[in-house]
């Protein structure tokens, strides 16, 4: 294995954890060393420190601020992907309360941890473990998946729905030149699906990182609370949440959050205009805000219905709420998928994606979508694709044209997928 492995810990009450994960490592052919409450830190430190190998770092200390959560603290030198990917697999079994960085009281540019602050650039994370956690025979097994599960995809980041290089590399505190160097890119654009190797950190010649001089990011002060935060900067507390993967609403001194404006991701018009976002539709946007295609196009003078990311749309306000569609909401669950869902609420999977503005069929676990209940679409105006189906051979058979098809669906190609559900008229 290329990385050697130490667990650290200086409180007898951690034995049991510590050595029952050393043994897993060990087992699994892992180069593991067990640092013991008897090794004083600056041993510990040295032992460290004069390893030839690549090290990864697991300290175990006692939350004395609780009994039953974990917290998991990452060294202000690294990006979060550890940290999440144990805050993911151990929230399976026990109450993570937060995943974090946490600064030193009397030197804020430090970590507060001294084994943290003096092994350079190896790799690290600190699991603080509340009293009732302490007992609980699960852990070492799901630690010890946790970090080889992280290490054997190591640095490798897949491209999502509305991913841009921008945004991975805001969110992993690297450059955008440092991803398209590690990976040999000669230009911005990703696909979904694609495999990004994403360098660990992102230290300068002086040792302090960029992240400081991003706008769009916050460092929190005392007496601040998401919600006041939300507030100043025009956001709401569920979205900082989200773009921060955070499980509470619990905020450190010091801590790095992302704000991005609510106006980026609301679709609600601002002085009779909207911001067309990735993925946006005039059938969608029409939809969305209660009006007609025609009526938008008639309004902003357009002679076709391409947009364009960024482009100011003057929107008609309606007040018929009687002409507005019916919508239910629904949370995904495990095992979910669009066609599923789609057919559970007798809809078709475009009209899920065009209400909600998805690009792809990927879904996350308590996502909320919302469901058009097609009051006024009798079950006979829908048909499910087979093998062997086109857009022309359906058209034809319904009376119907291939164009009519496309826009009640909002089909952007003539690509159809067996199961689909499709609204003829």
């Amino acid at each position: 294995m290329n990385y050697k492995i130490f667990i650290e810990y200086n409180d007898v009450r951690l034995s049991n954890i510590s050595d029952n994960l050393y043994n897993l490592f060990l087992e699994n052919n892992y180069d593991v060393e067990l640092l013991n409450n008897n090794i004083p830190q600056n041993e510990k430190i040295a032992l460290i420190k004069n390893s030839n190998k690549k090290n990864l770092v697991i300290s175990n200390k006692i939350n004395n601020n609780s009994t039953n959560d974990i917290e998991i603290i990452y060294p202000l030198r690294s990006n979060d992907s550890l940290a999440r990917t144990l805050n993911d697999n151990l929230s399976n079994i026990v109450t993570i309360s937060k995943y974090y960085q946490l600064r030193a009281t009397g030197d804020t540019s430090l970590d507060y941890y001294e084994i943290l602050r003096n092994i350079n650039n190896n790799e690290a994370i600190i699991l603080r473990y509340g009293a009732n956690t302490l007992n609980n025979s699960n852990l070492p097994n799901f630690i010890f998946r946790s970090i080889t599960n992280y290490l054997t995809n190591e640095n490798i980041y897949t491209v999502q729905s509305g991913d841009t290089i921008y945004a991975i590399a805001r969110r992993f505190n690297v450059t955008v030149n440092d991803i398209k160097s590690l990976n040999n890119l000669t230009s911005n654009s990703l696909s979904i699906g694609q495999k990004l190797l994403i360098p660990t950190t992102n230290i300068q010649e002086n040792g302090e990182t960029p992240i400081e001089d991003n706008p769009n990011i916050y460092t929190v002060k005392s007496g601040d609370s998401l919600y006041s935060i939300a507030r100043n900067f025009n956001t709401t507390v569920d979205q900082i949440k989200s773009l921060n993967n955070l499980t509470s609403n619990n905020l450190s001194i010091g801590q790095r959050l992302l704000i991005t404006s609510i106006e980026s991701s609301s679709p609600t018009p601002t002085n009779n205009t909207y911001t067309v976002k990735s993925g946006d539709s005039l059938y969608a946007i029409a939809r969305n805000f209660n009006t007609s295609v025609d009526q938008i196009k008639s309004l902003n003078n357009l002679t076709s219905n391409n947009l364009s990311i960024g482009q100011k749309l003057l929107i008609p306000f309606s007040n018929e709420e009687t002409n507005s569609p019916s919508t239910n909401s629904y949370t995904v669950k495990s095992g979910d998928s669009l066609y599923s869902i789609a057919r559970t609420f007798n809809t078709s999977v475009n009209d899920i994606k065009s209400l909600n503005n998805l690009t792809s069929n990927n879904l996350s676990i308590g996502q909320k979508l919302l469901i058009p209940s097609n009051q006024g679409t009798s079950s006979s105006n829908i048909y499910t694709v087979k093998s062997g189906d086109s857009l022309y051979a359906i058209a034809r058979n319904f009376n119907t044209s291939v164009d009519n098809i496309k826009r009640l669906n909002n089909l952007t190609s003539n690509n159809l997928s067996i199961g689909q559900k499709i609204i003829l008229n």
